[in-house]
């Protein structure tokens, strides 16, 4: 495959910016070891762990979103299901609060929504 492929770069762009959302969903940084990453992701399971959660309709896909994390980060695992729930966003928040033009802002809003 060539340097300058178009579906390469596309790739390669598309797995930083996976990754970068699962740190932000572990609250970890990009540099963490492993040992860091299981503690994190045990903190994140329990805080949002759907048998904890029962009064929160999202609490299912918060927990599938912490573990397609730590598997990427962790054991290296490709998972769709970041970049797909990023993709499927229902709206815009009504606030002026991130700037909804660029995918970082809408991940911004995406985890306030259901992290924060």
């Amino acid at each position: 495959m060539k340097r300058d492929d178009s579906q390469f770069m596309e790739r390669i762009s598309l797995d930083i910016e996976a990754r970068q959302m699962a740190c932000k969903i572990l609250a970890v940084d990009e540099t963490a070891d492993k040992e860091h990453l299981k503690r994190a992701y045990r903190k994140a399971a329990m805080k949002f762990h759907p048998d904890k959660n029962l009064n929160d309709p999202d609490a299912n896909k918060k927990f599938t979103l912490i573990k397609c994390a730590y598997e990427l980060l962790a054991e290296d695992k490709p998972c769709p299901a970041l970049l797909g729930e990023i993709n499927s966003w229902p709206g815009a928040p009504k606030d002026d609060k991130y700037n909804l033009d660029n995918p970082w802002g809408h991940f911004l809003w995406w985890r306030e929504k259901f992290f924060e």
